[in-house]
């Protein structure tokens, strides 16, 4: 029989959060996050405060109005991955998780990175979209096309430099997100990810659902707002150029058209990609009131499309009416959505991966390795199949942690 201490024990790694009329029992060194009903939440801080499964079921019991199954709440709870049964075979739950920190960025304290995020910071991003919307509309000719991708006469080397300043811009985007977090003490953790069949940086602030819905705002919101102030000062700088304000080389002018380009698609795949848990899905899903959308619409979906296995019929039955009720409706924006990232990906993507995975094969039989175009090929080949590859790598990387429940 279990005694006070190994149920106080069990449950000291979480932690109770209030959510509206729910409230989110958490365990962050596995990134496992329920919404319970206040019960819920009153028998976890009773079980911590006392160790005592009768005294904790006798609250809940109060506070529900009715008789609550302590002992079944907590077999849940372990199913679900937040506590661990007394004795058994785990880790000690006391100790600390993995160390997942960014050791270069973890100097910035939480009170500097506020100063990214308080109210003149974001008075700034609301200018610079203001700006950049009505420089678009007004200037056609400073509008992103996709010839500005040549900019220079080296089209090898134009494409190479452009997707080397796109990968660092999409770091510091994801940076942006994590000093969005540092602002309000919620840890995040970088990762290579994807989206469906696209590789993109990710950065996972999961714990953010710890802290109250209308504070998330900004977290969510962080990259974007990056982004947009990457476009403003790229269409600034070209509409300076244009003025005779600055005087440089055309081709920056023209690699700014790139650059401008560039956030351009990032921040329409922002909004036009809601589907696929960016940025704007999680400030949908966070205005909506859910908890686990994404998860919940694919279970739902499965479900009308085929059958599910016995667990993800438990673990539907389980999610929040809210999240269910979302997903009958969200579920066809995500159907539509995928079958449009598959259309893009096979009439688009693939052709444009095989012509130019071709091209660039055919330079490097041609040229020799003392050559700068026979380096630029190759840099160029190794971008292109790593990103056609990796995603279903990380597909599968995927599927196992989140089998053993090691992915947050």
């Amino acid at each position: 029989m279990e005694s006070m201490t190994d149920w106080r024990t069990a449950a000291a790694p979480l932690t109770v959060a209030f959510d509206g009329d729910t409230h989110v029992l958490g365990r962050a060194d596995r990134g496992v996050y329920v919404a319970v009903p206040e019960a819920g939440a009153i028998f976890i801080a009773t079980l911590q405060e006392t160790g005592s499964v009768a005294d904790a079921t006798a609250r809940a019991s109060e506070a529900a109005g009715e008789e609550v199954d302590g002992l079944d709440f907590l077999t849940g709870l372990a199913d679900a991955g937040l506590i661990d049964r007394p004795g058994s075979d785990v880790a000690d739950p006391a100790a600390p998780p993995p160390d997942r920190r960014i050791r270069w960025i973890e100097g910035v304290s939480p009170r500097t990175a506020q100063r990214f995020f308080g109210r003149p910071a974001w008075t700034l991003y609301g200018a610079a979209a203001v700006f950049s919307v009505a420089t678009l509309a007004l200037r056609p000719d400073l509008r992103p096309h996709f010839e500005d991708l040549w900019y220079l006469t080296d089209p090898v080397l134009s494409l190479a430099l452009f997707i080397a300043a796109s990968m660092v811009l999409g770091a510091v985007h994801e940076m942006w997100h994590w000093l969005a977090g540092r602002a309000l003490g919620v840890p995040a953790v970088f990762r290579l990810s994807r989206r469906g069949v696209f590789l993109v940086l990710e950065t996972d602030l999961t714990q953010v659902v710890t802290i109250h819905r209308r504070r998330r705002y900004g977290a969510y919101l962080a990259g974007l707002a990056f982004d947009g102030v990457v476009l403003a000062a790229a269409l600034g700088a070209r509409l300076a150029y244009r003025a005779g304000v600055l005087a440089w080389p055309p081709v920056l002018d023209r690699f700014l058209g790139a650059i401008a380009l560039g956030q351009v698609l990032t921040i329409s795949w922002q909004f036009a990609a809601v589907f696929a848990r960016n940025d704007m899905y999680a400030v949908l899903a966070n205005a909506l009131r859910c908890h686990n959308l994404y998860r919940v619409t694919v279970l739902t979906t499965k479900d009308r499309l085929w059958r599910l296995t016995d667990d993800e019929a438990l673990e539907l039955a389980a999610a929040s009416q809210r999240d269910r009720r979302t997903a009958r409706w969200f579920g066809v924006v995500f159907i539509a959505g995928m079958c449009l990232m598959w259309v893009v990906f096979l009439t688009f993507t693939l052709p444009y991966v095989a012509g130019m995975t071709a091209w660039l094969w055919t330079n490097l039989r041609s040229l020799t390795p003392t050559t700068l175009a026979f380096w630029e090929s190759l840099f160029l080949l190794g971008l292109l199949l790593g990103g056609f590859v990796l995603p279903g790598a990380l597909a599968w990387r995927e599927r196992r942690l989140q089998h053993r429940q090691a992915l947050l």
